[in-house]
């Protein structure tokens, strides 16, 4: 879509610091000129209550207006809070009214597969079905590690008497990632009967001593995380199938789409994975999905058509009297004023619209076309930066939506660099300081500035810290005053954007949407 319309891929956090303000950080994402993934940590501010869909949409639809890309936006990526939900909505009536959304935002909410899978595992329908025999295991670790001495002492036994390698230490849990709670099972397995030995002694412990029927489900526990259920498990999978299937339906058009358009799978391999799932019923769901994609593609296709256009009647105007010109924008033909009619014309004329009705489309040939070996090592963008001059308008398609993000976890660690900028020395920093810090840290480190060009300074942290510290007047020493004017050139993250053409990654006129994670 070669326009300044072209939409950006957005990722929008909400997270909550101790003894700090509620934070919103907006990440944008999108293929640049040269088909490589670009993200940028574009916001990071305080939010003031009230703090709910309206107020939260109201935030991001003044950070994209401030960055001039609020008619650029393919699509955002939330996690499954309910305000999200509201919030959306809200995105959508505005940019609906604004012309400034693709098919009616069906591609334009993408829930965050990691929180998705989380809910699923660990919600009341998921592990917590089999919380007891995991609260023994998560609070006997604790227990063992509360005391260095009895750490120590655990590891000793362990060593001497069981003779296990002690560097495979016990580990524990985060009770909201499933993910550790099953690497938190396999080592208590490791060390089963060194734990067993322990509860015969110490007294405290033996609360948490499991059964040899406890420590049956656990192991079947820890294989059913690892891949595959058990008849122990049944009806914790099928609570689990059923949340699975509600979140799917809404999922499963962004994956498919970009399984389609990579060109070892292309729609083979989607009519065979929905075959898996939905048995004699895919053909619903694999049409469903085709007919969006066509729909999306027709789109790309009338965009460029109009900037084609544009671009021809621009051109001729420079070389036709303003009396033919107006005419041709208003389509009077010269027949209406008594002018020749060439009937040879009008023939070829219908020839054209009839061959282009009948043309086949390049998503058609596309997926004629046979697949690539299932195995090859490819780029799947070099793939359609190779393959743009042949297609182009799908190629565009495919720059757009492979740049989709569906996980919010990458750009959540912004929050927890945010920990570290407002650490309790630093606790009265200003929020443009804040803001600035963070996102010039994370736009230095996208152009390899993380190593090498700040070492001279002590490292990245504390030397855009300073910085910032200098630039915005949050001291106001007179000893350095004489280094500002430096410092302004070396950090001011703005002109710093210009001067390395990431203002026009953000500004530029080129084909390429980008996502938003929130």
């Amino acid at each position: 879509m070669a326009s300044s319309n072209s939409p950006i891929h957005v990722d929008d956090g909400f997270n909550e610091y101790e003894s700090a303000a509620k934070r919103q950080k907006s990440t944008t994402s999108k293929v640049d000129e040269n088909w490589k993934l670009q993200k940028r940590i574009i916001r990071f501010r305080a939010l003031f209550p009230p703090y709910d869909g309206l107020n939260i949409a109201d935030e991001l639809v003044l950070c994209l207006s401030q960055w001039g890309i609020n008619k650029k936006i393919f699509s955002i990526t939330l996690d499954n809070a309910s305000y999200n939900d509201v919030m959306v909505s809200c995105l959508k009536n505005r940019f609906r009214a604004n012309r400034a959304i693709l098919c009616d935002g069906v591609f334009f909410q993408v829930r965050c597969c990691a929180h998705i899978l989380n809910l699923i595992v660990k919600d009341k329908d998921g592990l917590e079905l089999a919380d007891d025999v995991v609260g023994k295991i998560r609070n006997g670790i604790k227990y063992i590690k509360k005391s260095r001495i009895r750490r120590k002492r655990f590891y000793d036994v362990t060593d001497k008497s069981f003779h296990l390698n002690v560097t495979k230490k016990l580990c524990q849990d985060v009770c909201v990632r499933w993910n550790s709670t099953y690497l938190m099972l396999e080592s208590s397995l490791y060390y089963k009967d060194v734990r067993d030995y322990w509860g015969q002694w110490d007294k405290d412990y033996q609360i948490f001593a499991l059964s040899n029927e406890e420590w049956r489900n656990v192991a079947i526990l820890c294989k059913f995380l690892k891949k595959g259920p058990y008849s122990f498990l049944t009806p914790m999978v099928k609570q689990m199938q059923e949340k699975f299937n509600k979140y799917w339906a809404k999922y499963s058009l962004i994956l498919s789409c970009a399984a389609i358009l990579d060109p070892r799978y292309k729609l083979n391999y989607v009519q065979y994975c929905f075959t898996t799932i939905y048995g004699i019923h895919a053909s619903d769901f694999v049409e469903t999905i085709l007919s969006n994609l066509r729909l999306l593609f027709d789109e790309y296709v009338k965009k460029s058509k109009s900037t084609s256009s544009s671009l021809v009647r621009s051109s001729n105007a420079l070389d036709k009297n303003p009396v033919d010109f107006i005419l041709d924008e208003h389509n009077v033909n010269s027949v209406d004023f008594g002018g020749d009619f060439d009937e040879s014309d009008d023939y070829k004329r219908y020839l054209n619209e009839s061959s282009t009705r009948s043309e086949k489309s390049q998503l058609d040939i596309y997926l004629e076309e046979p697949e690539l070996e299932l195995n090859s090592q490819i780029d799947v963008l070099d793939y359609w930066s190779k393959s743009s001059v042949r297609y182009n308008e799908l190629s565009l398609l495919a720059r757009n939506l492979l740049a989709i993000l569906i996980s919010t976890v990458a750009s959540e660690s912004a929050f927890s660099m945010g920990k570290k900028v407002i650490t309790p020395l630093r606790n009265s920093l200003k929020q443009k300081t804040v803001q600035v810090v963070v996102c010039l840290d994370d736009w230095m480190r996208a152009k390899g500035f993380s190593t090498g060009f700040w070492c001279c300074f002590g490292g990245v942290g504390d030397a855009v810290f300073c910085a910032v510290l200098l630039l915005f007047g949050d001291t106001e020493t007179d000893l350095v005053s004489s280094a500002i004017c430096w410092i302004e050139a070396l950090c001011d993250w703005r002109s710093w954007a210009r001067d390395c053409s990431l203002e026009r990654w953000a500004h530029s006129d080129s084909a390429c949407p980008a996502s938003v994670s929130a």
